[in-house]
């Protein structure tokens, strides 16, 4: 067990941690037995993980060129979301037998808490060893690469028009609610959620078919009603629901499974996760709509939930949208089972995601040691500093740069740590004085390091699909 696994470890299990004790600790807050300065607060931020893939390659510009910035996208997302589609294909098969044992709450964090995966890939996710390289010629890449972007581009960008027209079309003929009765209402609602800094009226749209709440960030979001009337214990239960919704970010937390979706179109298991995930997060806010509430009360909501199916585009949230979830959301609201908080379900599923996250990875863009570290120039300007592998010392230098000259080396995806190369028994560690300074490799069984020392400081890791021959190097190590 190296170092490398046991912070991975550390770090998992304090974010695991951390999630368990949100999902147990906040029903006292959603309930309000506990003051808080806001009641119904998101779990987990949605706009993480696609705000990180969106800045990897804007920093990447910064301080390089295309061609890094796209060697640095694909190595993050290839893991990462590669990761997210094999989690997705465990979760959907048991979240049935999960939605009747563990809160809607925990169903809907388990949906999300992949947005958390680039903390362990960027910051701890170093593996000190790979089990599965997939190879891939680089011209394939290549291809594949630009279908992939130009399907990217399309759904998202798709999804982001559908919205943006969406909420144009509602909100052009709405109006500000402007019933003094229902205002109230509103603000005591407002009040009991500690949403006081919350800036938004109610609007009414004769667009809308059902109440919802639309818009990515505070200060855009609306919240439409239809034209109809409700009764005051209906509005309470419409602006609770919608509360919910703001309060929680649900909006971005869809925008982060159309995200998963655009990133993985080619994958119809992510538009299936969508879906299910949509619909955990309607029934994680029914259940805190109806927290400790009484059987009138939950009649009255079912009710509800029964005359206002209507329509959902973009990245809305709204009191019923989806049909074909209508029977299970009334089931759990009119005969709510007794069911475990999901605390410890929630923890360990964050744990065992990132530990398992990084054993894969992808090796493109095949070339020789000759241009990888002698650059294409000759041989005879690297000249080997230290002579000596550990009893052995090297008798044919020349055999040598011919034998890392040869060798075939591919590109790898990912950060990775490589502990095995710096074990000296298992591996052959060189010192060079290159043209451009300094130059350390590591040679192991399957991967080499690259280290230059000089103006153009750079560290690289390379995959050797022949693996390395122990027994040729013997001989020039006597």
């Amino acid at each position: 067990m190296t170092r490398d696994f046991l912070v991975k470890g550390l770090i998992s299990l304090i974010f695991g941690a951390e999630f368990a004790w949100i999902i147990f600790d906040r029903r006292k807050h959603d309930s309000g037995k506990e003051n808080s300065s806001g009641r119904y607060l998101p779990y987990i931020s949605g706009a993480v993980l696609p705000m990180t893939v969106l800045l990897i390659p804007l920093c990447t510009l910064l301080f390089g060129d295309a061609k890094t910035a796209m060697y640095d996208t694909l190595d993050f997302c290839f893991g990462v979301f590669l990761h997210i589609c094999l989690y997705y294909l465990l979760l959907m098969p048991i979240l049935p037998f999960l939605r009747r044992h563990i809160s809607a709450r925990a169903c809907a964090v388990l949906w999300m808490l992949p947005n958390y995966l680039y903390i362990i890939w960027v910051h701890c996710g170093q593996m000190s060893e790979l089990y599965w390289v997939i190879e891939v010629p680089f011209l394939l890449i290549q291809i594949l690469l630009a279908v992939w972007l130009i399907g990217f581009l399309a759904v998202l960008g798709g999804n982001i028009i559908s919205h943006r027209a969406f909420r144009a079309r509602i909100l052009r003929d709405a109006a500000p609610i402007t019933d003094s009765a229902a205002l109230e209402i509103w603000q005591r609602e407002v009040e009991a959620a500690g949403a006081c800094k919350l800036k938004l009226r109610p609007l009414v749209s004769p667009v809308v078919r059902t109440p919802l709440s639309i818009g990515l960030f505070r200060r855009s979001v609306r919240l439409v009603l239809p034209e109809r009337d409700y009764t005051p214990e209906e509005l309470a239960l419409i602006f609770r629901h919608e509360l919910i919704h703001i309060g929680r970010e649900d909006s971005w937390n869809k925008f982060f499974l159309v995200f998963c979706s655009a990133m993985c179109w080619f994958n119809p298991l992510m538009w299936m996760a969508k879906r299910r995930c949509f619909e955990d997060l309607e029934l994680s806010c029914d259940e805190t709509v109806l927290l400790d509430s009484d059987d009138d009360t939950k009649h009255r909501y079912a009710g509800l939930l029964l005359r206002t199916a209507g329509d959902e585009r973009g990245f809305t949230t709204c009191l019923s949208a989806s049909a074909s979830a209508l029977r299970y959301r009334m089931k759990s609201v009119v005969e709510p089972k007794k069911k475990t908080s999901g605390a410890l379900v929630v923890g360990l599923s964050f744990f065992l995601l990132c530990m398992s996250c990084g054993y894969v990875t992808l090796a493109y863009q095949e070339c020789t040691g000759a241009e990888v570290i002698y650059q294409s120039r000759s041989a005879e300007q690297y000249a080997l500093r230290d002579m000596e592998w550990g009893d052995l010392v090297c008798t044919d230098e020349a055999a040598l740069h011919r034998y890392l000259s040869a060798r075939r080396v591919e590109r790898i995806s990912g950060n990775y740590a490589f502990s095995e190369l710096d074990q000296e028994e298992t591996s052959l560690p060189l010192l060079l004085d290159t043209p451009e300074g300094t130059l350390y490799i590591t040679l192991s069984d399957r991967f080499m390091r690259l280290w230059v020392w000089g103006d153009n400081r750079r560290e690289e890791y390379y995959y050797l699909p022949d693996g390395t021959d122990w027994e040729i190097l013997k001989q020039i190590y006597r």
